[in-house]
């Protein structure tokens, strides 16, 4: 019979960890370093590592970099590592990861001595990487889903191709129509890929209950989830408000990527219907912060266009995430007009920080997480009509914008809640391992 690892031991008051060696780190497995790309997975995943560092739980961040980022990357600490990849040589049709950045996967985590493994999503290593990660290392293995991928080949978003209607339901026909080119076999294998590889973790945490539904009906098992909202680090700490005059125009400002799944079109098309409106010019101004990422050269030339002198839009470009609560609160409002169902923004998140109200597309994580009048206003899916409608009734009463917030968690609330569901989830775990030694 082999021997009980001792329990991971946590500070008084947090969940033991059963069957894990003691003083063995959690790993936590991104597919971007957040000091090189600023989308919400990989900064959901960083914040968690840094909430299981203040509560002196041992961790480790591991991160996939490509080759040619690696000068822009900055650690913070020792517990940080880079594995650096070759984009071009990953499978994206089907997920799969390179043998040797997976190898090198398994050996980073054998080095740093990783009792507990928490994939913060497959990209960059691979669906791959789950099995050979507990064939090799015997771990426990979990996933946090931020979005589709699993379930839908066009880029997680779960809208057809090439219309970009709303789809909620990833049947193998539906996605062979959208892939042609693949066929409504193809398609089937694909999903039979996915469940496979997922099927074999020990479990799952997502940020929405929208997703986790979207999840399960697609074939994962309810009861291997955890809703956990992502925290923010420093959430106790907004930036200063802004002092409005009141004469002054209301400043609506928009953060992230800005993508074609995003919806800064129709920002741009509800600000030209404003605009046509004889004295909303004075009225009335956009800011859009973030970085420009596959979209048209027209919609492109659309944007500076706008943001050029003397008109209404300012383009300010990418910014410093660090900085964003200070920047929301040089704003009114906070806009998320994304035209895909979303999870769980992190900038929803961020702005409820900064004490302001998040006009949104009233689908999906977004719905869920702005409660329409209260904590913010929703318009209609890709309505730059609707989405006027609701700026217009901003513009007439300024003083009633909503102003009751959710208190967001921080990153040691979300490493409490981590641990708990490592905790529940291992404890059986070990349980199974002692029957059969």
């Amino acid at each position: 019979m082999c021997a009980v690892k001792p329990a991971l031991q946590t500070k008084p008051g947090l969940p033991s960890l059963a069957g894990l060696a003691m003083d063995a780190p959690i790993a936590i497995i991104s597919h971007a370093h957040p000091s090189v790309s600023k989308g919400g997975a990989e900064i959901a995943a960083y914040t968690l590592y840094r909430g299981l560092r203040a509560l002196d739980v041992p961790a480790v961040f591991i991160a996939a970099v490509p080759r040619q980022d690696l000068p822009r990357v900055t650690l913070r600490s020792a517990q940080e590592r880079v594995i650096p990849v070759d984009p071009a040589r990953y499978g994206h049709d089907l997920q799969l990861g390179g043998p040797a950045v997976i190898e090198d996967l398994v050996r980073v985590l054998r080095e740093t001595g990783a009792g507990l493994v928490n994939f913060h999503h497959f990209l960059s290593f691979g669906l791959n990487a789950f099995h050979r990660v507990r064939e090799a290392l015997d771990l426990p293995v979990f996933l946090t889903l931020h979005e589709f991928l699993a379930i839908c080949a066009h880029h997680g978003q779960m809208v057809t191709r090439p219309a970009r209607a709303l789809c909620d339901n990833a049947a193998s026909e539906r996605c062979g129509s959208c892939f042609p080119e693949h066929g409504n076999a193809a398609m089937a294998t694909r999903r039979d890929l996915m469940q496979t590889a997922l099927l074999g973790l020990d479990g799952f945490v997502a940020p929405s209950r929208f997703l986790i539904d979207r999840f399960v009906q697609w074939g994962l098992p309810e009861s291997g989830f955890a809703m956990i909202e992502n925290g923010l680090i420093g959430f106790d700490r907004p930036g200063p408000l802004r002092e409005r005059e009141a004469d002054d125009p209301l400043i609506f400002a928009y953060f992230g990527q800005i993508n074609p799944f995003k919806g800064v079109d129709t920002l741009l098309d509800a600000l030209d219907l404003l605009l046509a409106e004889p004295g909303l010019r004075p009225r009335v101004r956009v800011r859009v912060h973030g970085n420009i990422i596959g979209v048209s050269p027209e919609f492109e030339q659309r944007l500076r266009a706008a943001a050029g002198p003397g008109g209404v839009v300012q383009f300010a470009g990418p910014y410093d995430n660090a900085r964003v609560r200070q920047l929301m609160g040089e704003a009114d409002y906070v806009m998320v007009p994304s035209r895909w169902w979303e999870n769980s923004p992190v900038v929803i998140q961020e702005a409820f920080a900064a004490s302001r109200p998040v006009i949104c597309t009233g689908i999906g994580g977004m719905a869920e997480k702005v409660e329409d009048g209260v904590s913010g206003y929703h318009f209609r899916h890709e309505s730059a009509a609707d989405l006027a409608r609701v700026m217009r009734r901003a513009l007439a009463a300024p003083e009633t914008a909503p102003t009751r917030f959710p208190v967001p968690g921080s990153e040691t609330d979300m490493a409490q809640a981590y641990l708990r569901f490592f905790a529940a989830r291992t404890g059986g775990r070990q349980g199974e391992k002692e029957q059969k030694t």
